[in-house]
């Protein structure tokens, strides 16, 4: 395996590749203070639309113990070579990967939105002397958990993901947030804020933060690197994970929640965390989808760091 330098134009100073065995590459960013025996890594894994990009607001928090940010694009995102036919329960052996070039022993993983089948499958998947917690914030969990208090609108996408064909998914991906992958910021800003016109009014809210807005922005975009042939597969993928909650060893895992989130149900998280042995679970009867991280990142980081 070999690593290459961040490309000299590149969206992110931070970004780097890595070539995999089989010859993908693996687009992933560093983030935080330099890997070592003594600094806790954390390895970010991106909501739906996203990228390695969002990350970014992880290392914007000012903490005082250190601490170093690993974020990993999925295949067919971002600077990640497309997989085809790939599953979920393959995302751990790209992690070992990763992790093992960068001569990473233990880590955390946290899991934002549609990041959240990517992290439980690495707390069932790989050893828990190397993953040390697992944490989900605003996550999507399995259909068979129901829907209830989701919009009509993701009900629809969620049901077209298992059955429609990845170029009918591929169209509908572009329709819905293809606008923001527009090559004016200006006028990929303002296709965001058009989408989100529709969302809870404390989603909207954070996004008057800037710089915020920038990070989510700008993950959006760089998810739509390749195209949208990567994005309709991983959005099928929620809808078969390929394994039972069941199976997960838990004791290190914990679910972060808002009770008003439209993207992601509510009800659904709860019941996902009496599923996983000895998940702790934490619901919040305020938050929304995006506020949700927004507001109780730090609090998160810092639970991850007091482990």
């Amino acid at each position: 395996m070999t690593s290459s330098p961040p490309p000299p134009q590149g969206p992110s100073p931070n970004s780097q590749t890595l070539t995999l065995p089989d010859g993908r590459i693996l687009g992933y960013a560093s983030y935080g203070a330099n890997p070592s025996p003594t600094v806790p890594t954390i390895l970010y894994f991106h909501g739906f639309p996203g990228s390695r990009l969002e990350a970014a607001i992880i290392a914007n928090l000012s903490l005082p113990t250190p601490f170093h940010v690993l974020s990993i694009d999925r295949p067919g995102m971002g600077l990640s070579t497309f997989q085809p036919n790939r599953k979920i329960l393959d995302w751990p052996t790209d992690v070992l990967a990763l992790v093992d070039h960068l001569h990473i022993e233990k880590f955390d993983v946290v899991g934002d939105s549609g990041g959240s089948p990517y992290a439980l499958v690495c707390a069932k998947e790989i050893s828990r002397t190397r993953v040390l917690s697992a944490s989900v914030i605003s996550g999507i969990f399995p259909l068979s958990l129901g829907l209830e208090g989701m919009s009509f609108g993701f009900k629809v996408l969620l049901y077209a993901g298992l059955w429609l064909p990845q170029a009918v998914m591929m169209t509908a991906m572009n329709w819905e947030f293809g606008t923001v992958n527009n090559p004016d910021k200006e006028e990929a800003e303002k296709a965001f804020m058009k989408i989100m016109a529709s969302r809870p009014e404390a989603d909207r809210k954070c996004l008057d933060d800037l710089p915020f807005r920038e990070i989510v922005i700008s993950s959006t975009r760089e998810a739509f690197k390749q195209g949208s042939r990567g994005l309709a597969l991983d959005f099928k993928l929620y809808g078969d994970w390929g394994f039972k909650l069941e199976d997960i060893n838990g004791g290190n895992v914990t679910i972060w929640h808002g009770k008003k989130d439209i993207n992601t149900p509510f009800a659904a998280a709860e019941k996902a965390s009496k599923l996983i042995k000895g998940c702790e679970f934490k619901g919040f009867d305020e938050e929304t989808h995006l506020s949700l991280p927004y507001n109780n990142l730090e609090d998160l980081v810092k639970s991850i760091l007091k482990k």
